[in-house]
């Protein structure tokens, strides 16, 4: 496998390890453990860490190894504050611009996220979620917020998983087909609401660790 593929391999292995608390936040790894567990070469294990790094993932430290980034109650604050501009102009885009072709791949999504919530497969949840939030930055087409924001969004999803997970799979996965529905009406008021709420379901559980 060429080595661009390998180390796309590894960011993705590496990514859902880090939302899934695979890898501890604020825990040290040697590089050679990483290399097992993506089953990469030393190559492009780092290119994958290297754009993690950019992306305030992780943290690399000569001599020492990589370390993951903590789950910061301060920093999720300000994670959900920035997440609530970008993800707003990124979903009014969508909700304009979406094609007709963009709306059935878009539809495809709710047919998904049942099935996992019907298998309770928190994971391949998480993996559509994923997809999801690709599939509207493409439909947003601003290039500059999605790059900006998809590093929030992985942040959200880990704090999601440790504070609601399970629990809340049905509930999450719910907002998120209504958040489908409305983008493909093209309701852009209805949308940006869902994703509003979204957001403060999660400062909600920030503001009650922090005592705001």
């Amino acid at each position: 496998m060429p080595e661009n593929k390998l180390s796309n391999k590894a960011y993705i292995i590496l990514e859902e390890f880090i939302v899934t608390l695979r890898l501890e936040p604020a825990k040290i790894y040697l590089e050679k453990e990483l290399m097992s567990l993506t089953q990469v070469s030393r190559t492009p294990l780092r290119e994958a860490l290297l754009k993690l790094s950019h992306q305030s993932l992780i943290n690399i430290i000569p001599r020492r190894g990589i370390e993951i980034s903590d789950i910061n109650m301060i920093n999720q604050l300000a994670i959900l504050e920035t997440r609530r501009v970008l993800d707003s102009l990124l979903i009014s885009r969508a909700s304009k611009y979406a094609t007709n072709f963009e709306k059935d791949k878009l539809l495809e999504f709710k047919i998904l996220m049942q099935e996992a919530v019907k298998n309770k497969d928190i994971k391949e949840f998480l993996r559509i979620d994923k997809q999801l939030d690709q599939k509207i930055f493409e439909t947003a087409r601003n290039d500059f917020a999605a790059q900006a924001t998809s590093p929030l969004h992985i942040r959200s999803r880990r704090f999601w998983y440790y504070f609601k997970g399970i629990d809340d799979l049905e509930h999450s996965a719910k907002i998120h087909m209504d958040l489908i529905d409305s983008i493909v009406s093209s309701d852009e008021k209805l949308a940006v609401k869902i994703s509003n709420d979204m957001i403060d379901s999660l400062v909600e559980i920030v503001k009650k660790y922090i005592n705001i």
